[in-house]
């Protein structure tokens, strides 16, 4: 009897120190709901009599990496607990506030589209002919740009994004892009040398980021006062790179010269010593004294010098 008595103590007296010193598993489903903004233990553990807050949540959710949330955990559980694990179902967790309207859900993030409206926002104009995604994974649960910068017709996106496994990268895409405006092309084949005028070009909408292309001043081709440098085929687009301005003056040309001093204007003739244009600075040789005038070129042609021209 006495026995037996001894057998059943030691039985419970083990029972019992198991439960007393088994080490205490707590386990974290992948998705947890708050009926409020404040993500809390009792969120995790609804049994826990002691709650404590985690975080707040702003954006109707919170994607923590178990890592992340882990260490977060142990923080506040290591006051009620001498001993215990934490079991995470997945490798992320999505604290996800829920009203009654509200449907449970993880979204990823639509890559393509994101990337479009965020070029729309950085210049509406452009239109989006490609993007190459293959340096982006294929779940992404968020993503933010960094930077964006141009080069003719290739966008660079530099991206933080958050993979479905909570890995953060910063990676760059590449888009291809098309810029449609309005600008003047030949209207037929022209040969170097052509003085352009109005009826030489028409207006044509053209990608303007396939060429590095630099817009001419049409009132100067109005008045035919450019030439090509080199021939050109009809369709393409009029660059002023090819464009020469003719100088309203050549070298070698006489010019009226106008001296203004305190009041008094004397004039005399000069033989231009360079090509020029109304209103470039130009020196020019007295045809009698054969000193040297500088002053400012006017239609005319005149050149205009006052105090600030000078004479040699």
């Amino acid at each position: 009897m006495i026995r037996l008595i001894k057998i059943i103590f030691f039985s419970v007296m083990l029972l019992v120190s198991s439960i007393v010193f088994s080490k205490m598993v707590f386990t974290i489903p992948p998705i947890i709901v708050s009926e409020d903004r404040i993500f809390s233990l009792k969120d995790i553990f609804p049994e826990t009599k002691s709650d404590r807050t985690i975080s707040y949540i702003v954006n109707d959710k919170i994607i923590y990496s178990e890592k992340e949330l882990s260490k977060i955990l142990y923080g506040l559980m290591s006051s009620y607990y001498s001993d215990f694990d934490l079991v995470f179902e997945e490798s992320t967790v999505t604290v996800v506030y829920k009203n009654e309207n509200q449907h449970i859900d993880v979204h990823y993030i639509e890559l393509e589209n994101f990337l479009q409206q965020k070029i729309k926002e950085y210049d509406n104009s452009l239109t989006v002919n490609s993007i190459d995604l293959k340096v982006l994974p294929e779940k992404v649960l968020s993503a933010e740009v960094i930077r964006i910068f141009q080069s003719y017709d290739k966008l660079y996106v530099n991206l933080n994004i958050k993979d479905d496994k909570n890995n953060q990268k910063t990676l760059t895409v590449i888009a291809n892009v098309s810029k449609y405006e309005k600008v003047l092309v030949y209207s037929k084949d022209l040969t170097r040398g052509t003085i352009l005028n109005e009826e030489l070009t028409e207006p044509a909408t053209k990608n303007v980021l396939s060429i590095n292309n630099k817009p001419v001043d049409l009132e100067l081709i109005r008045s035919g006062s450019y030439e090509l440098t080199k021939d050109v085929k009809k369709g393409e687009i009029v660059d002023s790179i090819y464009l020469r301005r003719i100088p309203d003056v050549k070298a070698g040309d006489i010019v009226t010269v106008l001296v203004e001093f305190e009041g008094i204007t004397v004039s005399t003739l000069a033989r231009a010593m360079a090509n020029a244009n109304f209103g470039d600075t130009l020196s020019v040789r007295n045809v009698e004294s054969g000193n040297i005038i500088t002053g400012k070129l006017k239609e005319g042609p005149i050149l205009m010098v006052s105090l600030g021209g000078s004479q040699k």
